[in-house]
């Protein structure tokens, strides 16, 4: 393979240079607007593929795809059932691009979205690991003005061009993780516990990189840890993470449920990951059990309900960093 050109395909007798992996679950109608938004990309459509893979249950999708005479290539793979890292994994095994770019079937990709991570990874002139930020999207309504009531809106313009309602009004609020590059004067390379900002919602790995390290590893179930893995992995074998704040993706909120058997999952998830490595570096990430934690969530909300638990969290892990670094775990 000529680096920069892509991995053949005979299917399409093309070098595709980004492979865009969407695994998804229970939404039709999301997938569609993330179709729509990733089919209108500022990048050459004979360079990219777009890989669905459907985890959940049967749906429409795959025939909403057909109806619609996609401009590009795109896959639709059903794997009704399984985990969302079986999902990717299997993404992977589909793809052909140089460039492999996850993004959740929830989201909606901003215009420059794969022409963001491409371009930036042919500058570094070497394999980098980029994450990119997330938009959480509200609509403006009496629930969500309540719930922010003491936060910065940023108001969302011509929305319709997101797939959203054009006769609704919407605001976004920043990314958490910008808030934890603030002490650092949003220099990632200062950061210690970088794998914490993996989130495959908005990732892209050069597919060399994969090959030679792995894809995710299928023992974790559900999300968070499992990509705290992907990313520490490719981190110990010596493949840079990097923040690319010009790649964006925008989610439309929805409440999270925190409540038994996501803070059991959450800690056999990290006892998976600690008994993997062993590494003295990745033990104080036990802190964030108490992130979890449905009673401890419950009472800090009625005592103190503008309180960023993950933030603190966050905030002591980074200065207990000094006396274990990443550097000495390796």
């Amino acid at each position: 393979m000529s680096r920069g050109m892509g991995y053949y395909t005979k299917e399409t007798g093309k070098y595709m240079k980004c492979s865009v992996i969407i695994p998804y679950a229970f939404s039709t109608e999301r997938a569609v607007r993330l179709f729509h938004s990733l089919e209108n990309q500022d990048f050459s459509k004979s360079e990219y593929e777009l890989i669905f893979v459907n985890y959940g249950k049967q749906d429409s999708f795959g025939e909403c795809l057909t109806k619609c005479s996609p401009r590009l290539r795109v896959r639709y793979v059903p794997f009704f059932g399984g985990s969302i890292g079986q999902a990717k994994n299997l993404g992977i095994r589909k793809a052909s691009g140089e460039l492999v770019i996850f993004i959740n079937g929830d989201e909606i990709a901003t215009r420059t979205f794969i022409s963001g991570h491409y371009n930036a990874y042919k500058e570094y002139g070497r394999p980098v690991m980029q994450f990119g930020l997330t938009k959480q999207v509200f609509e403006d309504n009496n629930e969500n003005n309540e719930f922010f009531r003491n936060g910065i809106r940023y108001w969302l313009t011509e929305p319709e061009n997101y797939g959203l309602e054009k006769n609704k009004s919407y605001f976004y609020i920043k990314d958490i993780r910008l808030k934890m590059l603030e002490s650092y004067r949003y220099d990632f390379d200062k950061v210690h516990y970088k794998m914490i900002f993996t989130q495959t919602s908005n990732l892209s790995v050069p597919m060399e990189c994969i090959k030679r390290y792995g894809g995710l590893d299928e023992e974790f179930q559900g999300q968070e840890i499992e990509d705290w893995e992907f990313g520490y992995r490719m981190m110990k074998n010596g493949v840079e993470m990097v923040y690319n704040p010009q790649v964006a993706v925008l989610h439309l909120y929805e409440k999270e449920k925190y409540d038994s058997k996501r803070y059991s999952q959450w800690k056999d998830n990290l006892d998976t990951m600690l008994n993997k490595y062993n590494d003295t570096f990745l033990d104080e990430l036990t802190r964030f059990n108490s992130f979890f934690d449905p009673v401890r969530r419950e009472r800090l909300k009625k005592a103190e309900p503008g309180r960023n638990i993950w933030l603190e969290i966050y905030k002591h892990l980074e200065s207990s960093a000094g006396k274990n670094s990443f550097a000495e775990a390796n």
